[in-house]
């Protein structure tokens, strides 16, 4: 089984990702969307954001081909709604597959630095069930406003992550979930790609696909992290 993973695509702003599933798709049995597809995402239910429609038909017509697999990012809320345009599997927290001969965890990875009690305080008070109605009653275009503005915020936050011990956490996170007979933990979320051995198994982060534009495969052996050439038609690796 042959497999693609990418993370933290930020759409609109990676808009490149559209070009790379059109050029990859059909070379993989399943893709692995592992958080933060959308700058910004709310399942309104039958309204979809204009600036949405091309990828989501993308993803529709690439779904009716290979199995795609979307992770809900710290972008992007009640995320399942997309499933009313698109036959997609979505994850809300974590998923453990078995590929080829590895046990692979994979998640989004927000919520796993106990120590950024700011984030988690910002996320536990707009994820909760009751502050998602909430959400649903302001209009689109009103909302859409008020992302960006969180979105300028949590930028800012990104930025200092490695300071503050995020990647650190993550990877901490991955040794503990290796002593478990996991094989393979594959997260995202940090921005920063990284393919590392760790505790007789195997850490990797999936990087982003707006700027470095990294993802990872798998051939049905191995894996391994590519960076792919936006600007170059043909595509690599």
């Amino acid at each position: 089984m042959k497999c693609l993973f990418i993370s933290d695509v930020h759409y609109p702003f990676g808009r490149s990702v559209i070009r790379f599933l059109l050029r990859k798709f059909d070379k993989y049995d399943a893709i692995y969307i592992l958080g933060d597809l959308f700058e910004f995402f709310y399942g309104y239910g039958s309204f979809l954001y204009p600036q949405h429609l091309q990828l989501i038909n993308v993803l529709k017509f690439v779904s009716t081909k290979t199995q795609i697999t979307i992770f809900e990012g710290n972008h992007e809320y009640r995320l399942e709604k997309i499933r009313d345009f698109i036959d997609v599997r979505i994850i809300k927290e974590s998923l453990i597959e078995t590929l080829g001969n590895n046990t692979v965890f994979m998640a989004h990875g927000d919520t796993i630095d106990k120590l950024d009690i700011s984030y988690r305080f910002f996320r536990a008070s707009l994820k909760n069930r009751f502050m998602l109605s909430l959400i649903g009653k302001i209009p689109p275009s009103r909302l859409l406003y008020l992302s960006r503005l969180a979105s300028r915020i949590s930028k800012e936050n990104l930025k200092s992550k490695k300071y503050r011990g995020t990647e650190k956490a993550l990877e901490n996170f991955a040794f503990a979930k290796l002593k478990e007979e996991v094989d393979v933990v594959i997260l995202g979320h940090t921005h920063t790609p990284v393919f590392k051995k760790l505790n007789g198994g195997l850490y990797i982060n999936s990087g982003e696909f707006f700027n470095r534009f990294s993802y990872v495969t798998f051939d049905g052996s191995e894996f391994n992290l590519h960076f792919w050439e936006a600007r170059d038609d043909e595509g690599r690796g």
